[in-house]
């Protein structure tokens, strides 16, 4: 295995002293620093956490862990009041928008750290180091990831340049997947889940069974609906792209609403045929229905065993055998328009350090040391979830439990960087059950006002 990833290069070492903090002629003060996450507790970190603090035992680590529907409300108010955490993650889709509150990582960080002399004496030294260059990012983490955390800064005035910086870096990158219900589909005869859409819709309607007053009692997937649709925004976008679909221009407006040249002749857009495509799920007309309003949503349903397929991020698995121990499931690669030209989505955290942190340089190397390949390892395996870094993706194939969504990785796409990306959702999720009408019987109109919010967040 190589060992690469975020090199410490050029090290300056400045001797301080000798087997105690303070000594010589730097002096060593103790660091707090605060760590808020989602979803993953602690004990995620502790072999990490345990080696990292070995080698700077002046630096003490909280970590505090939040729920989802809680942590932004939590965070935005103890920023604003000024006791808010030194470092924290946040979805990929809010890094950009976020860069007046973050530190962008530095060029080098100066750190004391134990080490064992050529005596074999525990010394602390000041350790200078390099941090990670934009070529070192490119090559080492997924593409998705360098798009997302490479932006340029925001000029605090007229007379300052803007400069591309990097804002943060993930442990891990999580692609949009395929749950599926293994008991259900072997009662329907089905061996393979399946890896098209094509195929999908063909056992949606077998395993979607009605009463006699026609609801559904199963469905054949979740799918086809905004409102009890769990990553609806991720899920058609997609099947957009995948159909031939560009989100957005090389200046980050929306195009999903647009021909491309390679559709130039259809009859429609690929992002309105990919919307008439989801659509088509939830209409009790139409031969794909399997999916309506009245089901729960769809990680309940999935649950329950009430769906046979889910659409999903890795977290999901977690989610799913604590809430339903016995549930046969398995987990797949998104479904594609064409097998090959693979096209897959992302929704991941991404680590950054606090504009308002007294502590930006001992921050960043907590995020350096927890990102790099040998030691990020440990989080990845305590999680199940997919590697960012390039090189630890083949290991990662050979385990189950995470190998649909660490093949999507390379093909996997991140295409919003506005400024309110919870607006884009609602928008999306308006789009997605808004339909023709008499007076407007075309789908054109539909796309176009979803890209219009998708306008008014770009800067």
């Amino acid at each position: 295995m190589r060992k690469i990833l975020i090199p410490l290069i050029s090290l300056s070492l400045i001797l301080s002293g000798a087997g105690c903090l303070g000594g010589g002629g730097v002096q060593i003060k103790p660091v707090k620093l605060e760590y808020w996450r989602i979803d993953d507790g602690e004990e995620a970190f502790a072999e990490v956490f345990e080696a990292y603090t070995k080698l700077h035992p002046n630096i003490e680590i909280t970590y505090r862990m939040f729920r989802a529907e809680e942590y932004e409300e939590k965070l935005l108010e103890a920023l604003a009041e000024d006791r808010g955490p030194d470092l924290f993650s946040i979805p990929n889709v809010w890094v950009a928008s976020w860069r007046n509150k973050l530190q962008p990582m530095p060029e080098e960080t100066a750190i004391p750290t134990q080490m064992v002399n050529e005596k074999k004496q525990i010394v602390t030294v000041m350790q200078k180091s390099k941090t990670l260059s934009k070529r070192e990012l490119q090559d080492n983490f997924a593409e998705a990831v360098v798009d997302d955390v490479l932006l340029m800064s925001i000029p605090a005035s007229r007379d300052e340049r803007p400069e591309e910086k990097i804002w943060g870096l993930p442990l891990s990158l999580d692609t949009l997947g395929m749950f599926y219900n293994k008991e259900l589909l072997r009662k329907a005869d089905i061996e393979e889940p399946p890896s098209t859409w094509q195929e999908f819709q063909e056992y949606a309607k077998v395993l979607t069974v009605k009463d006699e007053a026609g609801t559904i009692v199963q469905s054949g997937g979740a799918i086809g609906l905004a409102s009890n649709i769990r990553y609806r925004t991720e899920l058609i976008t997609a099947i957009m792209m995948q159909n031939g679909a560009e989100m957005t221009d090389s200046n980050g407006f929306a195009a999903f609403h647009k021909f491309t040249l390679e559709s130039q002749g259809r009859a429609y857009p690929p992002g309105v045929e990919a919307l008439i495509f989801y659509q088509s799920f939830a209409l009790d007309h139409a031969p794909n229905y399997s999916w309506d309003d009245y089901l729960p949503a769809s990680l309940d349903a999935f649950v329950a065993g009430k769906t046979a397929f889910y659409f999903g991020f890795p977290g999901d698995a977690v989610k799913i055998v604590e809430r339903a121990p016995r549930l046969d499931f398995g987990m797949a690669g998104l479904p594609q328009v064409s097998p090959t030209k693979k096209r897959n989505v992302t929704l991941y955290p991404v680590e950054v350090v606090s504009k308002k942190t007294a502590y930006p340089a001992e921050a960043w190397d907590l995020i350096l040391f927890l990102a790099r390949e040998d030691n990020v390892v440990s989080f990845l395996n305590n999680t199940k979830r997919p590697t960012a870094l390039r090189s630890l993706i083949n290991d990662q194939i050979a385990d189950p439990d995470v190998k649909p969504f660490v093949e999507q990785l390379l093909t996997a796409e991140s295409w919003y960087h506005g400024s309110d990306w919870q607006k884009v959702d609602e928008a999306f999720g308006i789009m997605l059950e808004t339909y023709p009408t008499e007076r407007k019987p075309d789908y054109g109109w539909i796309l176009t006002a979803a890209a219009g919010v998708v306008n008014s967040t770009v800067r």
